[in-house]
């Protein structure tokens, strides 16, 4: 998956990443018979490389400069539930089943503890956190955990429509810049945020993306589709 995500991320040809996952379910977390084996085995050394490389998927996930999507049908459970969560939009079926179960093994949900107030509020994510039940797609919607619910059946075709309708509306630059300023200015007072920005507009102000799209609409009177518009102009 980290692979997969630095491809993308270097494809110019690519728009959005849709996450979903093979079979039934969009993910069960992590392999549970390894944390067993590590857990009594004691090695630190060996826990800590993992974390580290799970560390770099979620990073991999947050920071990507193309629009990702969750698809998630089936369970969505403990890390499984924070790689949705990692991902700019949700698309949920009914029948999903999103959960931090990591207490209930003893174990922590560390990582994704540090960014789901990113998609829920406070007092939802200590819930989700310290009291953990599975919530299904209908509930995920209404706390904010997912965006849309999707018919049974069709999460990742809506997944991937929903992909393409915000990428035609949006430029492939000012996408990634505006994912790029609002890690930037998470948690940071609005006067060094404002700095951060300024810097931000100056930037996309000098991009030929903008000078493109400002041309198309001056000229056709509505913003262009950006997966139609030709790049020579």
């Amino acid at each position: 998956l980290r692979s997969a995500l630095r491809g993308a991320a270097a494809d110019d040809r690519i728009r959005a990443v849709v996450v979903t996952g093979a079979g039934r379910h969009f993910s069960a977390g992590a392999d549970l018979e390894r944390l067993e084996r590590l857990a009594a085995g004691g090695d630190e050394t060996e826990a800590r490389r993992e974390t580290e490389e799970l560390k770099d998927l979620f990073e991999a996930l947050l920071g990507h400069p193309k629009l990702t999507v969750a698809a998630v049908d089936g369970a969505a459970i403990a890390g499984g539930c924070g790689l949705a969560t990692a991902c700019d939009l949700v698309v949920a079926e009914p029948g999903a089943r999103f959960a931090y179960t990591e207490v209930k093994i003893g174990f922590l949900a560390a990582m994704v503890l540090t960014f789901l107030g990113r998609r829920v509020p406070g007092h939802v994510a200590r819930r989700m956190l310290l009291d953990p039940e599975m919530i299904g797609g209908e509930k995920a919607v209404a706390l904010g955990l997912a965006d849309e619910l999707a018919a049974t059946g069709t999460c990742l075709e809506t997944a991937v429509a929903h992909a393409r309708r915000i990428c035609s509306k949006a430029s492939p630059s000012a996408l990634a810049a505006t994912k790029a300023l609002l890690n930037k200015v998470e948690g940071l007072g609005w006067r060094e945020a404002l700095d951060v920005a300024v810097e931000a507009n100056v930037r996309q102000r000098m991009h030929p993306d903008c000078g493109r799209g400002v041309r198309y609409f001056l000229t056709a009177k509505t913003t262009p589709d950006w997966l139609d518009i030709d790049k020579s102009d």
